[in-house]
């Protein structure tokens, strides 16, 4: 499998990350030493705590998604390790975030980091997890409605595709993928494909295979997405 990536976006976002979060706490530090030496300095020492927190958030946030061992380009490419170079994966390039480009089509594929558990019932989403509220005041992304995150990335890539190719019906689809090994998973009622890491490669190889584009179509495809077809 051919990986394209941002580089610059993922290099920019992850020392965004990292300094935020250090900064925010340096900054809660400053607010935490303000109040015992000078406990009359109320408006700064409330100036240093909401930077703090401010900061660790918004750092937390960015850190988890692009620097953290979880970080969704490289536990996204390490769920799809194996695949031939038929399939090529392009991060924060394209519309959508995450888009494999396969023989019959494309997919969109949205990344969860989160652990603890995942459930859907009726198209509504649950996940529970051991300080869970500490995670995400850390910075930790709230689960949201990843079906309806991967329906509106879909719309996108799809507009994206139509602009370039007008008159051709491109196959777009989406899965979304739990990528925490720590995660428990009961996806069996989403309205989009959703699966663990680990099992996101055989279901492309197996059900979720899609009937290959005729060559022609293929290369339009291939170049309306920005992939030198000569490569």
């Amino acid at each position: 499998m051919r990986i394209i990536r941002n580089e610059r976006r993922i290099r920019v976002l992850s020392s965004i990350g990292k300094y935020a979060t250090v900064a925010g706490l340096l900054a809660l530090l400053a607010g935490l030493i303000i109040s015992f030496a000078r406990p009359n300095w109320f408006v700064p020492m409330m100036a240093s705590i909401t930077l703090g927190m401010g900061l660790s958030i918004v750092g937390g946030f960015f850190a988890d998604r692009y620097a953290s061992p979880l970080a969704h380009h490289d536990a996204l490419a390490g769920a799809l390790k194996g695949l031939d170079n038929q399939y090529v994966l392009w991060q924060y390039t394209l519309p959508a975030p995450h888009v494999l480009l396969e023989p019959g089509g494309c997919t969109v594929l949205v990344v969860k980091a989160q652990g603890g558990q995942v459930t859907c019932e009726d198209g509504r989403w649950k996940h529970r997890q051991r300080g869970k509220f500490f995670r995400q005041f850390a910075g930790q992304e709230g689960l949201g409605a990843p079906h309806i995150e991967a329906e509106n990335q879909t719309r996108k890539l799809k507009r994206h595709l139509a602009n370039h190719l007008p008159d051709i019906e491109v196959p777009v689809r989406a899965a979304i993928v739990f990528v925490n090994p720590d995660v428990t998973l009961d996806g069996a009622a989403s309205p989009v494909p959703a699966f663990y890491g680990k099992k996101v490669k055989a279901w492309l190889r197996g059900p979720g295979r899609l009937k290959p584009l005729p060559a022609t179509l293929y290369r339009e495809l291939a170049e309306a997405v920005g992939l030198d077809v000569g490569e």
